[in-house]
């Protein structure tokens, strides 16, 4: 009789159901070489005593540990927390296990061995990145998995030839956005650009950038501002905008955060939104809908991009798929009141 305090183990299966050690550990693993008799007697056995195989033995085993690693920054911000649920919601649906090593903030790749190498020492199957500044880091990343097989796949991020990658064109949003102030018959445009180190930024900022100069505007530096993302960088930003350019008839922001803060320095300044300036964001967040003018902005699909990096490396660790693929995911202009003002919106 084994004592409460017993741990069982296969020895103890083996003894009970007349089989070795190594013809247990065939049943454990659903291996096909065992006639049908023996398995019954073996999982009779592992019933009876309640026996459960060690996770750890059976990755040995498998070489799998159902497990995956990401890498992210900015846990703080909307898009990569959305991103993370719709990693972690995927990875539930197959099975998998997801853990989570987070750059320090304000931190980019620069090293990102401690981070990988904390993921790749519990036997991930594979590595999810979602980080700000991928554009010069590529030989770091591969640097950092000298000796490890684990496929790895970008999020929010085009990296090159060596990566898959799942993401929006952000430069692309942006255009259309302009293109919509432009079509309102704004002239004079601004932007509240994200911090240079997030590669959303530099794409956001370019999309600017090519739209006016598709529209023949003016697109010196002095139109832009950077912020940090939140609500308070941007109204710092576009209190230095109307400072350099008092005749701003519109500004894009980079993300939802920092619309709200120009929307304060502008009502605090006595301007209009948007009779005076217009307004508009990126992301799209709930509140967006909520804000008061209601904000102009551009919906991307964060969850649904955290669900195809999960599917994407569940191919690439299965056989499945090779890597090095870019899959596009679109972004979606909402018109509200910060452009065309409430009387001017269609009911929904």
């Amino acid at each position: 009789m084994l004592g409460s305090r017993h741990r069982v183990t296969i020895r103890d299966v083996a003894a009970l159901s007349g089989v070795s050690t190594q013809t247990v550990s065939r049943v454990i693993n659903d291996r096909p070489d065992v006639a049908a008799d023996t398995r019954e007697r073996v999982e009779g056995a592992i019933a009876t005593l309640g026996y459960r195989p060690s996770a750890v033995a059976r990755t040995l085993v498998a070489r799998r540990s159902n497990a995956i690693g990401v890498l992210l920054a900015g846990m703080g911000y909307t898009g990569t927390t959305l991103t993370l649920a719709g990693i972690v919601d995927e990875a539930a649906h197959l099975g998998l296990t997801v853990l989570i090593a987070e750059l320090p903030e304000g931190d980019s790749l620069d090293d990102p061995r401690p981070a990988i190498s904390a993921l790749a020492e519990r036997h991930v199957d594979g590595i999810i990145m979602s980080v700000p500044d991928v554009g010069h880091s590529v030989d770091r990343i591969r640097a950092a998995l000298p000796e490890q097989r684990e496929p790895v796949v970008f999020v929010k991020a085009g990296v090159s030839d060596t990566y898959s990658s799942v993401l929006v064109d952000n430069a692309a949003a942006v255009e259309e956005v302009v293109d919509h102030l432009v079509s309102i018959g704004r002239t004079r445009i601004g932007h509240i650009s994200g911090p240079g180190s997030w590669h959303e930024a530099h794409d956001r900022r370019e999309g600017w950038q090519r739209a006016l100069h598709k529209h023949e505007l003016d697109a010196e530096p002095g139109l832009c501002e950077e912020g940090d993302w939140s609500p308070g960088s941007g109204a710092t930003a576009m209190s230095a905008l109307l400072d350099r350019r008092p005749d701003l008839d519109a500004v894009v922001a980079a993300n939802d955060g920092m619309a709200l803060g120009a929307m304060h320095t502008l009502r605090g300044r006595g301007l209009r939104i948007p009779e005076d300036v217009a307004v508009t964001g990126f992301d799209d967040i709930d509140e967006a809908a909520w804000f008061a003018p209601t904000l102009t902005s551009v919906g991307q699909p964060l969850e649904e991009m955290g669900r195809q990096a999960v599917r994407r490396l569940w191919s690439e660790f299965n056989g499945e798929a090779t890597p090095a693929v870019v899959i596009p995911l679109r972004a979606e202009l909402r018109i509200r009141e910060s452009t065309i003002g409430a009387g001017d919106l269609e009911p929904e």
